[in-house]
């Protein structure tokens, strides 16, 4: 018995003394989630002394959630929170993350992301406040899809000043401090990648290799919408662009006026025809409607931010029997 107890606490005490939480950020798309559940504990508990393994639920298949709410009797620290409806996947991110309570937070995506490299990305961690995992074969999806990722992430390098790696993936780590600062903003849109740069942290790349190719199966129509969304959020640059846009089609008015005063004055007949004024005037409302399509997304982006509403509810949370390795341990950190 004292054999057993004296072995017991030398591995204990070659545990890492940090407290971890991972969040795992489930919808429709996982399977097999309680081998995933069961695989990370055993992981967590062979490597820390304080754990904890946050599921958050973004649509899960009901006999997902049904197999892994069964672990919450043998499995510790396991938390397992439901959102009441499906939403975008960086909204499950930031629900996790202010639910965790961990000193350093790890995100990960139970369909691509491989277990064995928490362990690298937390070490990483303990070093940089963010780690930023990126993905050792490229991420696949539509013709379509790829370029306009490429599109939108050099207009990110070139005009926002977010430098994003291409394949950077939502398998990342945190410590308390830069989650405290993530979730104290007051933006309504939060795009996770986005926002750690826009704050000023500059995160340190984890590469690592996927379970399978990460994809991006998202329709073009969506794509846009949600490039637009950050573009409007996080830069005043489509403001400014459409301002010089307006500036360059009164110059063209101003030119134009010019050329008719010209041809009175000089008394030169010219037939009237009408390709000339159709132009001219297509020209015009083409950039009139597009100023005023930036416009009505910083109006609808006001609208939305005024209204602070919350971007997602908790319909119910459910906690192993044990929630923490050592309980008489707090995360008080600010």
């Amino acid at each position: 018995m004292g054999k057993n107890k004296k072995m017991s606490l030398v591995a204990k005490s070659e545990l890492e003394d940090i407290f971890v939480s991972v969040v795992i950020v489930a919808d429709a798309e996982v399977d097999a989630l309680s081998t995933y559940l069961k695989d990370l504990s055993s992981l967590l508990e062979g490597h820390y002394t304080n754990y904890e393994i946050l599921l958050v639920n973004n649509g899960v298949d009901q006999k997902e959630i049904i197999d892994a709410s069964a672990l919450l009797e043998s499995l510790p620290c396991i938390r397992i929170m439901s959102l009441s409806q499906r939403t975008r996947y960086d909204t499950a991110v930031f629900a996790g993350l202010e639910a965790a309570i961990g000193d350093f937070v790890c995100t990960v995506n139970p369909t691509v992301d491989p277990i064995d490299s928490i362990e690298g990305i937390v070490k990483q961690n303990r070093e940089y406040d963010v780690v930023q995992g990126v993905s050792d074969v490229p991420i696949t999806g539509a013709f379509g899809n790829r370029l306009g990722r490429n599109l939108f992430y050099w207009y990110n390098r070139k005009h926002i000043n977010i430098d994003i790696p291409i394949n950077a993936t939502y398998f990342a780590s945190y410590s308390r401090r830069a989650v405290n600062a993530l979730t104290s903003t007051h933006r309504n849109h939060r795009h996770i990648r986005h926002l750690v740069r826009l704050i000023g942290f500059k995160p340190t790349l984890f590469s690592y290799r996927p379970k399978q190719n990460p994809s991006n199966q998202r329709s073009l129509r969506t794509g846009v919408i949600e490039a637009l969304e950050i573009a409007t959020s996080y830069s005043t640059h489509p403001l400014r662009f459409v301002t010089w846009l307006g500036v360059f089609a009164s110059f063209i008015n101003i030119l134009y006026i010019g050329y008719v005063l010209a041809l009175n004055i000089s008394n030169t007949r010219v037939a009237e025809g009408w390709t000339t004024t159709s132009l001219q005037l297509s020209g015009m409302f083409f950039i009139l409607f597009i100023i005023m399509v930036i416009l009505a997304e910083y109006v609808g982006r006001i609208l939305v931010e005024s209204r602070q509403e919350p971007q997602y509810y908790v319909t119910d949370e459910s906690v192993s029997t044990i929630s923490m390795a050592d309980v008489s341990r707090r995360n008080i950190a600010k």
